[in-house]
């Protein structure tokens, strides 16, 4: 990570606070947060909040990422899911796993790219190495090369094709890094025979400085991957309400999108849906809550976009079951922003959803817990709410469906305002009518891990449960009204 990037990543949840939250939560803290005395609904909701564990979360992401990419119908998203089942059942709830239409899939297993060095006893590893999609298993070793050479390990800055690596024994590409520096998780083109791995710029320039200085390097590579073809696998889980004609829905996508680890894209929207549903399921068995008003439904789809789709086109035998979807996604890490983010606020059948969700989040601002700064934002799309809102198809039925979030993207990016949405205690020196939406500089890399996205910021994961249980539950409560 560049110093100039770690400069900027924020403050840490300490004990301190964290007593002062549970305090809250128990309504022991005297006045609100805003200041005045205290609500007592606030002082029950913020109760309840309390039991959203943090730890449960960071444990989840940890489970997740261990299993390996997740990929739709790979050997890990078919044990993502079972372990997901698994942990619905001992919270309680029903659970579905559904087998979405089957399709070609990918899988690095294990891989080793190293530079060899006969004075240091092995060489050195290159850390940041990670398979391309679709390069085949292999093992050997050759001499280090910039231009493609036969026999020879390439190590190449312009986007590989099986042409341009002819003769390779295998390819290094260091053209395409993240903005934390880390290489981007690509998709292999053609047809390869080769293995092709990208790596950081802070893995090749030693290298290619060596080069320069006209030594003779070899690096070795080791590479086991599995592809076939078959059913992604989604988990649904349901906590009974004492209405079960209607539902909502808890979503996140099970798959880590890219490719790549898939940290906070997306183990932590599918931790958050999990600790949601055991809190919940929880707060219920102890009565500290009565059952809901209507069934809550968690979801881990088991291929962003392409699985909710398959589940959305089912519910037109039934339009009027789904009451709302909160959707999960890059929702435990934010590179330079404490904030959290929902979207979209510019579809008229989210406005009454979005008005709740802002309340919630204005009435707990500042509160340990929960955020200090918060906005809702425009559609961006390129997540799973947005399956539930298909305004290109001509009289489909359109849900209120939302995605709550502390990352978008890679980068920091601005948004125009919504007429009527400002941000809630936003920073100061934004551009008027516009909201600065954080980025995750791991986005879609090798990089995107627990120890530098999730571990980091628990309380990005905590934010965005303690928000959306708290909002479904105004919501069955008919505050929506």
């Amino acid at each position: 990570m560049p110093p100039t990037l770690r400069g900027n990543f924020k403050h840490r949840i300490g004990t301190v606070a964290l007593i002062a939250f549970l305090l809250a939560g128990a309504g022991m803290m005297g006045p609100a947060a805003g200041g005045g005395q205290a609500d007592p609904g606030l002082a029950k909701e913020r109760a309840l909040a309390a039991t959203v564990s943090e730890t449960r979360m960071v444990d989840a992401v940890r489970r997740l990422v261990g299993f390996g990419t997740r990929m739709y119908g790979t050997p890990s998203n078919h044990e993502a899911a079972s372990w997901l089942a698994g942990a619905f059942r001992e919270a309680g709830l029903e659970v579905k796993v559904r087998q979405d239409t089957p399709r070609d899939w990918y899988q690095p297993v294990s891989w080793e790219v190293r530079a060899l060095d006969e004075n240091r006893g092995g060489g050195t590893a290159l850390k940041t190495a990670w398979p391309f999609t679709g390069a085949p298993s292999s093992k050997g070793e050759g001499e280090l090369s910039l231009t493609a050479a036969p026999g020879a390990v390439c190590l190449l800055t312009g986007n590989p094709t099986p042409e341009a690596a002819a003769g390779c024994a295998a390819v290094l590409f260091d053209g395409r890094a993240s903005a934390s520096g880390w290489p981007n998780v690509g998709r292999a083109r053609g047809s390869w025979t080769i293995p092709l791995f990208g790596v950081s710029p802070r893995d090749a320039n030693p290298l290619r400085e060596r080069l320069a200085k006209g030594d003779k390097l070899r690096v070795s590579f080791a590479l086991e991957a599995k592809s076939g073809n078959g059913p992604a696998e989604t988990v649904v889980a349901t906590l009974p309400g004492r209405d079960r004609s209607k539902y909502v829905l808890f979503c996140a996508h099970g798959d880590s999108d890219s490719g790549g680890p898939g940290a906070n894209d997306n183990a932590s929207g599918v931790a958050i849906v999990l600790e949601i549903a055991r809190a919940a399921a929880a707060a219920v068995r102890s009565g500290a809550i009565p059952q809901p008003a209507w069934d809550l439904r968690f979801a881990s789809w088991g291929g962003e976009m392409s699985s909710t789709r398959e589940y959305a086109a089912e519910l037109d035998k039934d339009t009027s079951r789904l009451q709302a979807v909160f959707n999960y996604d890059q929702s435990g890490f934010g590179a330079y922003k404490d904030a959290l983010y929902i979207e979209p606020d510019d579809i008229p059948v989210n406005q009454a959803l979005i008005t709740l969700i802002r309340e919630v989040m204005k009435d707990h601002l500042k509160a340990p817990g929960f955020p200090a700064h918060a906005a809702s934002v425009k559609s961006q799309g390129g997540t799973d709410s947005y399956v539930f809102q298909n305004t290109r198809a001509p009289g489909a039925t359109l849900y209120p469906a939302v995605t709550l979030y502390t990352s978008a993207w890679d980068r920091e990016r601005t948004q125009p305002l919504t007429e009527g949405f400002p941000p809630l205690n936003w920073y100061a020196g934004e551009k008027p009518g516009s909201v600065t939406v954080d980025g995750d500089p791991f986005y879609h890399s090798a990089g995107d891990t627990p120890a530098n996205t999730t571990d980091t910021e628990p309380f990005n994961m905590g934010w965005c449960a303690r928000v959306g249980l708290l909002s479904s539950l105004r919501l069955m409560s008919g505050k929506a009204q």
